[in-house]
């Protein structure tokens, strides 16, 4: 059998390591991660592998220089274009008289090929998919598969709220003539977004093979430490040097030639290279790697950390958690923290303090005496950023200045990013934080449109008139807690690859920079509030002469506009009805004498009814009550209901169909336009609300200490897990489970007749959680 080495990847997210070299010569306790993988494939008897190169090619054919190894016959295959992960597989192995192989060079991993390829020709599969269990499945493509171990539906790279699995796609295939015959030639193609899609499509054969052996994923400089630490362990069957005569067999020290002399302490587990020198006084280990011709000084501390090929490490150093590239130095009684790593031939100074996370780039040089908080050349980077209010935390601890220009600087530099919205609702220090994100925005040369200071339904509607792709609300509450929001296309929650993408550009410090004369002026665009006002008045077509409500608001500007909006309209404010809007201007609930409390559940329902009344379908959140689906139902009409961060768009005929019904999510419209429809059919709000079936709800907040698909894969046979979270129809009601973005919790929401019975959901669904 023939194996395709996927070997082209530049492994941006182990810069900057892979500045110089491609991802699959990372080396792993002294041996290049291909070469492992090289290693697998001859213990399973391949005699034939083509990699695809395109990064640094010339770097891998030195390494084979022969064309071989251990009898593997290889083949060199050069990508000129982009071709995807299966057009690339496409270039390398146009035809094939027998199934093949697939396997990424940079991973770490002692996967069974051998019982995969069985289970593929056992049922007879077009392509096999080898699957692994992961811990955290957010950066991972996931496999849903039957008992019969045929392949049911993929996800890729979702949130919590939609990681419905574990099942990692590992991007091992075994794939047979038929499967190869569909990827076409010379032409972009990827296995997870286009060849399996299609396959499932004409009704091909997709297997899972389940594999518990090792497998990782040597995705950033965390894993990649973790990963040879995994070697010296023992945890992955992977070559290492044999112990040498003296050392115990549980003491994990391997020396690839003689053990190295000196007077200084070894910690197991550790790997020592050829060539290595030694200090006295000085503590190795655990977890450590020295690579080749690696020298560390009299009295330095070296924990946890990877030294690779002729590091050097002056006297009285500490290096805990760090990476250190080929020919780079620490010198005297510098620090070297966790995740930060130097690049090959990079200098860190004497005396030097290199942050935890801090990203030196090849060549460049700490000074002496310095303390580096940020990443040479690209800045530093900031993890785990988004949680379901968005970027938020307290003011000027979590959030300051400073995180809001590289968050400014980072959403310039995303591919939507080259014309951006924004605006601050209400505080000093939203203010603050808004001037502070402009100047991130425009050190990229990207456009910058001030909508000045605005709740956030108006920053909504600004985005959404503007066709805006992105556009962010800075809220500062006016009290120790501020929030970034990503708004996206028509108004909406950005989407999940948006947050992805942001997120990593700043963890990895990989911002766009403009020249000189690439500085752009901030377009002052405050006179949206005027088209936003205009938008108000179309809401009530006829005024709302007659009409009687009072505006409250927590937000005080946003509340001087709804009662100054309603006063245009000719509605009495001194009497009628109360609507309490939220201070985001989002929502509005109402107190009325006759009618009583009507919570925003029962107001969008209302006005979801006006809607379906008028002829119209509905797009609403995935959140929103399910009672309205039974009113459309009732009306002949259907609803549509989009995600709150979506991660593979399948939401994306609902997300722009709700353009048309920016009311929907902006409280004011909503009041307004109830106010003028009561007007016109001269109906009261009391008979109204008749209408709408008795549905109350509750809402818990459930913490958790495992992951969100470890709850659900105990609840999927009663849940339906096709949307966001976990939807249940029971007892009368409905229950919706969603993990939040940090995956610490679940948003258990629970919908019924009655606010009893919509508390007993929710207490018996806690105890059913708390009993698993």
């Amino acid at each position: 059998m023939k194996a395709v080495i996927m070997a082209g990847g530049e492994g941006s997210r182990l810069r900057p390591l892979t500045c110089d070299i491609p991802k699959p010569m990372a080396r792993l306790c002294g041996i290049p991660a291909v070469s492992r993988i090289l290693d697998l494939l001859c213990e399973h008897g391949i005699t034939q592998a083509a990699l695809t190169l395109r990064y640094l090619p010339n770097v891998l054919r030195e390494e084979f220089p022969g064309g071989e190894y251990k009898g593997i016959k290889l083949d060199f295959v050069m990508e000129l274009e982009p071709l995807g992960t299966a057009g690339g597989v496409k270039n390398a192995v146009p035809q094939s008289d027998g199934s093949i192989v697939v396997i990424s060079g940079d991973a770490l991993c002692d996967v069974d090929l051998t019982a995969a390829i069985k289970k593929h020709n056992e049922l007879g599969a077009d392509a096999t998919l080898v699957v692994t269990r992961v811990a955290d499945p957010r950066e991972y493509g996931l496999v849903r598969f039957g008992g019969d171990g045929l392949v049911t539906g993929f996800l890729e790279k979702p949130g919590w709220n939609q990681a419905v699995t574990n099942a990692a796609n590992t991007g091992i295939y075994i794939l047979s003539p038929t499967a190869l015959a569909l990827i076409p030639e010379n032409k972009p193609f990827d296995f997870a977004k286009d060849l399996f899609p299609l396959m499932m499509k004409e009704g091909k054969r997709l297997a899972a093979y389940e594999t518990f052996d090792y497998w990782c994923d040597i995705g950033d400089l965390l894993t990649y430490r973790l990963a040879q630490a995994d070697i010296l362990h023992g945890r992955v069957s992977a070559a290492l040097p044999p112990r040498r005569e003296g050392v115990a067999p549980n003491e994990g020290i391997y020396f690839k030639d003689a053990a190295v002399a000196g007077d200084f302490q070894i910690i197991p587990p550790v790997y020592f290279g050829s060539g290595v020198s030694v200090g006295k006084g000085a503590v190795i280990g655990p977890d450590t790697i020295l690579d080749d011709n690696v020298t560390v000084g009299e009295f330095s501390r070296v924990r946890q950390s990877v030294l690779l090929p002729g590091a050097f490490v002056g006297e009285r150093a500490r290096l805990t958690g760090a990476v250190v590239g080929a020919g780079a130095s620490v010198k005297s009684e510098a620090s070297v923290y966790e995740d930060a790593a130097l690049g090959a031939g990079a200098i860190a100074g004497l005396r030097a303090e290199i942050l935890p996370g801090v990203l030196i780039w090849p060549g460049k040089e700490v000074p002496d005496n310095a303390r580096q908080s940020d990443s040479l050349q690209y800045g530093a980077g900031h993890r785990e950023l988004f949680d379901d209010d968005g970027i938020s935390g307290e003011t000027g601890v979590d959030l300051t200045p400073e995180l809001c220009a590289k968050i400014g600087a980072a959403v310039g530099s995303l591919r939507c990013g080259r014309r951006v919205g924004v605006a601050y609702g209400g505080s000093r220090a939203a203010k603050a934080f808004k001037a502070a994100f402009c100047a991130g925005v425009l050190s990229t040369g990207a456009q910058v449109w001030d909508f000045g200071e605005a709740m956030e339904a108006e920053t909504a509607y600004a985005a959404s008139f503007c066709s805006l792709s992105l556009c962010v609300h800075i809220g500062g509450g006016g009290g120790a807690h501020s929030t970034i929001r990503l708004i996206g296309e028509n108004g909406l929650p950005a989407n999940r690859n948006v947050e992805r993408e942001l997120a990593g550009i700043i963890s990895r410090g990989q911002f766009s920079r403009a020249s000189w004369n690439g500085y752009r002026d901030v377009a002052d665009m405050t006179g949206i509030r005027m088209l936003y006002r205009q938008e108000l008045y179309k809401s009530a077509p006829k005024g709302l002469s007659g009409c009687e409500g009072q505006a409250r608001c927590g937000n005080r500007e946003g509340e001087r506009v709804f009662e100054d909006t309603l006063i245009r309209l000719g509605c009495d404010v001194t009497a009628g009805p109360v609507f309490n809007l939220s201070p985001s201007g989002t929502k509005v609930s109402v107190t009325d004498k006759e009618a009583g409390h009507i919570t925003h559940e029962r107001i969008l329902a209302a006005a979801c009814l006006i809607e379906l009344r008028r002829g119209h379908n509905l797009t609403l959140p995935y959140d929103a009550p399910r009672v309205i689906d039974a009113l459309a139902e009732k009306y002949g009409k259907s609803t549509q209901r989009y995600f709150s961060s979506s991660a593979d768009g399948r939401d994306k005929a609902a997300r722009e169909k709700s353009r048309a019904q920016l009311w929907l999510r902006d409280g004011m419209m909503t009041a307004i336009r109830l106010l003028s429809y009561l007007r016109e059919s001269e109906e009261t709000l009391v008979e109204l609300m008749e209408e709408i079936p008795a549905f109350a709800t509750a809402v818990r907040s459930f913490e958790i200490d495992v992951p969100p698909t470890e709850m659900f894969e105990k609840i999927s046979g009663e849940f339906d897990l096709s949307g966001e979270g976990a939807l249940l129809s029971r007892n009368g009601g409905t229950l919706l489970i969603r993990p939040s973005k940090k995956g610490k919790s679940l948003r258990i929401l629970a919908e019924a007749a009655s606010s009893e019975t919509a508390e007993a959901l929710c207490d018996e669904i806690c105890a059913k959680l708390e009993s698993r």
